[in-house]
């Protein structure tokens, strides 16, 4: 019984809203500590250049180092399937020659737990949506993953805005979000109200994005947020994103497509899709369905 009231409970957040905030011992006290206390501060002190040659950077803008962009007052270091000891060893190694094996052993326990954590509530949505076993397997089988560490700062004109990241939605299928003491994330919830979610302890939330929208047919929005500046105090987060390897084609669910919910997308490229959003046109519709702009049905009249 419980285990039907919590899946129902995800179902409904995700369905409402796109995201849930989930009470987990994914990061516990010490954990948390060694990430936010000690791992997060180490990365960012190292010089820029140090940071800038973390890796990763051969696929493309926002999958190793970002960080001085004049639009946005934060910095970002990113790890490819990070519950690989290697591949955290590999990074390591290029911003410490000489190892790190205590930022190594926090981020792989940080990733693993919350790997962890978002199958479970991915699971949990499609099972409350009606979707079959073989299908939420392949689903959760076929998507990688990877860790940003986040550091936000305060706008230097805070007259003209306070906000540290734009209004959004993921490009992802589901990311978890772990802040640190200081709040000011936001998500968009009905009517366009915005609702801040306060780093409570022992919560992480769980949103969803462009590609769990296309898969559900719709069914589970990508969930609209933006990260607001700290009150003159750094903020860090860390984030686990999931999306499908490779870059095959998404197409939305047999069981979610019906007479009651026709096809909204049509099948399309991550890659191509991600392509767009990083165009002047995508730019444009960050915060307005740019999924819906880029493969929606209406746009072209195709029910293909």
């Amino acid at each position: 019984m419980a285990c039907a009231e919590a899946r129902a409970a995800v179902t409904a957040s995700m369905v409402a809203h796109g995201y849930v905030v989930v009470v987990h011992d994914a990061l516990d006290a010490e954990l948390w500590l060694a990430l936010f206390g000690r791992a997060l501060p180490e990365l960012y002190a190292l010089p820029f250049d140090t940071k800038k040659s973390s890796g990763a950077f051969s696929n493309g803008p926002h999958r190793g180092y970002d960080g001085q962009v004049p639009s946005e007052v934060l910095e970002s270091v990113a790890i490819l399937n990070p519950v690989e000891p290697g591949n955290v060893r590999d990074f390591t190694g290029r911003l410490w020659p000489q190892g790190n094996p205590g930022f190594c052993d926090t981020i792989v326990s940080f990733a693993k737990n919350v790997l962890e954590l978002a199958q479970t509530v991915e699971r949990m949505t499609l099972e409350g949506l009606g979707v079959h076993e073989e299908s939420i397997a392949w689903q959760l089988f076929s998507q990688s993953h990877t860790a940003r560490m986040m550091l936000y700062g305060t706008p230097p004109d805070k007259e003209t805005s306070n906000i540290s990241l734009g209004a959004h939605p993921d490009d992802q299928m589901t990311t978890v979000i772990a802040q640190h003491e200081v709040g000011g994330l936001e998500v968009q919830v009905d009517g366009g109200r915005w609702l801040a979610v306060p780093p409570e302890p022992g919560t992480l939330i769980v949103i969803g994005g462009d590609q769990l929208t296309l898969v559900t047919n719709g069914r589970v929005p990508a969930c609209i947020h933006r990260v607001r500046a700290p009150s003159g105090r750094e903020r860090f987060s860390v984030l686990l994103s999931r999306r499908r390897k490779g870059d095959p084609m998404l197409r939305a669910m047999d069981e979610l497509v019906d007479e009651d919910h026709p096809l909204m997308y049509n099948p399309c490229s991550h890659e191509e899709y991600r392509a767009f959003r990083l165009s002047e046109e995508g730019g444009k519709l960050r915060e307005h369905n740019p999924l819906k702009a880029f493969c929606g049905v209406e746009k072209d009249g195709s029910k293909e």
